[in-house]
């Protein structure tokens, strides 16, 4: 099991031992995010289908960078911007402003006063030695999984182990594609057409499925735990 790369707003890695594991060789991620699931079963054949075209390029970073050269990207003091520094990349520019602000859903400049309050406390929690060390021990395990840059229309119609975690209809406004962009019904329609195991997320309430409940997550931002729901299919 991999640590996350970065923090992303609705990530599913705390509980992503909640959900069933995957039953094909192939693991799609339709809405990925931070890849939550994936970085869980990170030996699969995994495929990412991310929208927000940033993100999408520092997954494929990620995918394509040396160790050494994570390990050469400039730490930040409590008080610089991502501005500030000389990046060999726009991505990694955008690798580094996903730590400054934890659970974002786009890459930020500067750093929060949380993580500035808790600096030396919590060093693995921002962008610091440690987090850059543990980033670049990790890419070389994720040389076979694949970015598709596009909605979760443009995914392969193949039999796979499919997990759709899209933003959630009341709570996913505040993504670049937030859920005021998505059709629901059409979605709902989508889930039901997958071929092998498919596990959908989404908070207790929501109707489009036929969802049940899986457990109470802890908000990363401040405010209630989250009443997660999930339907789960196979055919």
């Amino acid at each position: 099991m991999l640590k996350p790369f970065f923090s992303y707003f609705g990530g599913k890695y705390r509980i992503a031992r909640r959900y069933p594991a995957p039953e094909h060789k192939t693991l799609v991620e339709p809405f990925a995010g931070g890849a939550g699931y994936a970085l869980r079963y990170y030996d699969r054949d995994v495929v990412l289908i991310e929208k927000y075209p940033t993100l999408a390029a520092v997954w494929r970073y990620l995918i394509e960078v040396r160790p050494d050269e994570i390990r050469r990207l400039p730490l930040l003091e409590p008080l610089e911007s991502v501005d500030d520094k000389i990046w060999p990349c726009e991505e990694a520019k955008h690798l580094v402003g996903l730590w400054v602000h934890r659970a974002n859903t786009r890459p930020a400049k500067t750093h929060t006063p949380m993580i500035r309050r808790y600096w030396d406390l919590k060093p693995g929690s921002r962008w610091s030695e440690r987090s850059r060390d543990r980033i670049a021990s990790q890419v070389d395990k994720i040389r076979h999984w694949r970015v598709i840059e596009g909605g979760y229309e443009d995914a392969p119609d193949i039999t796979a182990t499919w997990f759709v975690d899209p933003p959630y209809e009341v709570a996913g406004k505040s993504y670049v594609y937030g859920s005021k962009a998505l059709d629901y019904s059409s979605l709902s329609e989508w889930c039901r057409r997958r071929r092998g195991l498919t596990i959908v997320c989404e908070n207790m309430g929501a109707t489009w499925l036929p969802f049940t409940e899986l457990c109470s997550a802890k908000a990363m931002r401040k405010g209630k735990p989250s009443a997660e729901a999930v339907w789960i299919n196979r055919q």
